[in-house]
């Protein structure tokens, strides 16, 4: 075997994460609320003094390390969603910038800090001239190709799971999650908050060649690929800004054609993501797109009002401020989580988690703080079963 690993994670405890994410999809608890973190490699990286640029080196040695992080994050930090089943999980990672790639944005690597997308439409006229990618421009095509390479190094590799025989998985061929609204700033710049208000034919136009992209390369993906999908989302960060009135008109149209062709028949196919402050937007995510869930939203959103407006009708996954994990105290990181908890739990369907990212240097106590806060508050009252019923 080429790689070999073993992880020291019993199977009694990924059944009772299996159980808990389970029941929550379900808007129900069996214990306690589970926890799950958007931890990503940059976070990994400098634990293993690995230059982040290096990463992205080859498909080899991107599958290395992402073997490397998946044993540490299941060792080490405490968290439901992770290790449901004694499976590693790999996929090509390149931040968010995959499908900006593809429409011809420039990327830039730093060597320690997430992939940029450079804009690279300076006028009204460039966007109305840019092509529609084919399915296999820019990161796409590279994606694909690294797909397949992880596929045969997976083959090469013995994972066990406490001397269990495991196995590693690479998730199915997929778009990175990107929302149309946020390639077009990619692309664009901040110069298309105002060119939508002065050229608003012409950004619809630009919309819906980004999206008519993203459809024909997803439906490339899965016919290459057509193994089941567990979910479907995108992410909006660009939209936050945006009056209700202009998020309708210039996000829903788009995102909602994605979510009706590509998540359709599954229980979690309109997910969104958003940092930042969301709250009026509310509505029309609710409502306009009808998301499933909200996952990672932003620290800047009250869990109060969180619950007011999708407690109980989406899946949320969220919010404690990723600047308190990173420099506050175990105690600080974990009254925050009791607050959510608090607040978004009674509703069911709750995930605690970081809104949004933890970032590198956050030490692993202010994880387990979300943890500890999630145990000791155990079932919210409105869930309990009165045995004496």
């Amino acid at each position: 075997m080429r790689f070999t690993l073993d992880i020291d994670y019993p199977l009694e405890k990924m059944a009772q994460n299996r159980h808990r994410m389970n029941a929550r999809l379900s808007f129900r608890y069996i214990d306690r609320v589970p926890v799950g973190f958007c931890v990503v490699p940059r976070y990994f990286a400098p634990l293993f003094g690995l230059t982040y640029r290096d990463f992205f080196q080859d498909a080899e040695t991107q599958y290395y390390w992402q073997l490397q992080f998946a044993k540490y994050r299941i060792e080490r930090i405490p968290e439901d969603m992770t290790c449901q089943e004694p499976v590693i999980t790999v996929y090509p990672y390149f931040d968010n910038v995959i499908s900006s790639s593809a429409y011809g944005a420039q990327v830039t690597w730093p060597e320690n800090e997430t992939l940029q997308a450079t804009p690279v439409i300076h006028t009204v006229e460039a966007m109305e001239h840019m092509p529609i990618p084919e399915p296999n421009a820019g990161l796409w095509g590279t994606v694909q190709d690294w797909c397949r390479q992880m596929q045969e190094l997976a083959q090469d590799t013995r994972v066990t799971f406490n001397g269990v025989e495991g196995r590693v998985e690479v998730a199915p061929l997929s778009l990175d999650g990107i929302g149309p609204h946020m390639v077009a700033v990619d692309l664009v710049g901040h110069d298309f908050y105002w060119w939508t208000l002065e050229y608003p034919q012409a950004c619809h136009a630009f919309l819906q060649k980004i999206t008519q992209g993203m459809l024909q390369a997803e439906r490339v993906f899965r016919m290459v690929d057509p193994r089941p999908h567990g979910g479907f989302g995108l992410a909006e960060d660009t939209a936050q800004i945006l009056s209700p009135k202009q998020y309708r008109e210039f996000v829903v149209p788009y995102d909602n054609q994605l979510y009706d062709e590509l998540g359709v028949g599954m229980r979690d196919g309109r997910g969104m993501h958003m940092c930042g402050s969301s709250s009026h937007l509310h509505q029309a995510l609710v409502e306009d797109e009808r998301i499933t869930s909200f996952n990672i939203f932003g620290y800047q959103v009250p869990p109060e009002t969180a619950a007011r407006n999708m407690g109980g009708r989406v899946y949320l996954w969220g919010n404690v401020n990723p600047m308190l994990m990173l420099h506050g105290t175990y105690n600080e990181v974990k009254q925050t989580a009791t607050k959510c908890l608090a607040a978004m739990a009674p509703y069911g369907g709750l995930m605690l988690g970081d809104g949004a990212n933890v970032c590198p240097g956050t030490p692993i106590e202010n994880l387990v703080a979300l943890t500890d806060a999630a145990e000791e508050y155990g079932l919210p009252e409105s869930m309990v079963i009165n045995p004496m019923m």
